[in-house]
């Protein structure tokens, strides 16, 4: 056995060899398993906030639309 072989990953679960590792979606520098999807807490915060000023948006019905279409017919 080589010594490169004595330190490789064991279980298959270990990074390949010129294998990209994923990136931060916000920055794109490499993500830290504390902070994952994300490179830190920073990038956390500026995702979620996108979310709170309605930047991201999750398909669907519209809301409220059910009251407004009884408003209408009164």
């Amino acid at each position: 056995m080589s010594a490169r072989e004595d330190h490789a990953p064991r279980g298959g679960r270990g990074v390949k060899a010129g294998a990209k590792r994923p990136k931060c979606p916000i920055c794109g520098k490499p993500r830290v398993q504390e902070f994952r999807p994300f490179c830190s807490r920073h990038c956390a915060d500026v995702d979620l906030g996108r979310w709170f000023e309605g930047r991201y948006a999750v398909p669907g019905e519209p809301l409220g639309k059910e009251e407004s279409d009884q408003d209408e017919e009164r």
